[in-house]
């Protein structure tokens, strides 16, 4: 299965540029067989939402649901996750393995430490990852609440130092993922990971990660997906 593990749509993220649809699209013509929606959970973008909070999180979710009626005519396996910065500073958070409850559960995820999100996808069985941790402006947070670290973000148009991203990986024994971070028509299909396996719910994705048993997807060639 080759799936992108970090994509955005213009329907939720602000900084997307691209509708679900002829994304989900373009990534099937691509060969990816799934990806990950991981649009921006952040203050200024739920809280630009009218309603309650339940009512946010539905609006929110906009561009994951139309990703997945597409997914669904297009051949990928389209799940939930969800890009994050929370408490403490502007780093981003990849979640992965959630579903809609999560979010009902957590309306102001963004409000919260890096321990209590981490806590909250321990509960509920799914994984923390710091997203591009040296990024310029960015830094690496505690590893003591992180499950992983993106080691490859494929965004061409930030300095990501993917180099030191891996070596803190390998430093503090976390998993490793790779993404496009797909925000304009360049980012496609840059990174991702290639599984022996299908995954075909958010619920199976944390154990795929965790078992290692993948190649990641940087520049748009699988590489070793050991450290």
């Amino acid at each position: 299965m080759k799936i992108e593990m970090h994509f955005h749509t213009s329907e939720t993220s602000p900084c997307g540029s691209v509708p679900a649809a002829i994304a989900v699209r373009e990534y099937a013509k691509a060969g990816y067989t799934g990806m990950v929606v991981t649009d921006h959970f952040n203050r200024y973008v739920l809280e630009s939402f009218p309603g309650s909070p339940h009512e946010k999180v539905d609006r929110y979710l906009r561009g994951y649901d139309i990703a997945r009626e597409e997914g669904e005519k297009s051949g990928i396996t389209v799940l939930m996750g969800a890009e994050s910065c929370i408490a403490g500073g502007p780093e981003d958070f990849l979640l992965y393995g959630i579903e809609r409850d999560f979010l009902y559960e957590y309306p102001r995820l963004y409000a919260m430490t890096q321990e209590e999100v981490y806590k909250a996808c321990r509960d509920y069985g799914a994984l923390l990852y710091q997203a591009h941790p040296f990024r310029s402006g960015c830094r690496p947070r505690d590893p003591a609440f992180l499950d992983g670290v993106e080691i490859y973000n494929g965004n061409r148009r930030h300095e990501n130092h993917n180099a030191d991203a891996a070596a803190f990986a390998r430093r503090h024994g976390l998993l490793v993922s790779s993404g496009s971070d797909f925000h304009e028509y360049e980012d496609l299909a840059q990174g991702g990971l290639c599984l022996p396996y299908s995954v075909s719910s958010g619920a199976e994705l944390p154990a795929a990660l965790q078992s290692g048993g993948f190649t990641l997807i940087q520049e748009g060639e699988s590489v070793s997906g050991t450290l």
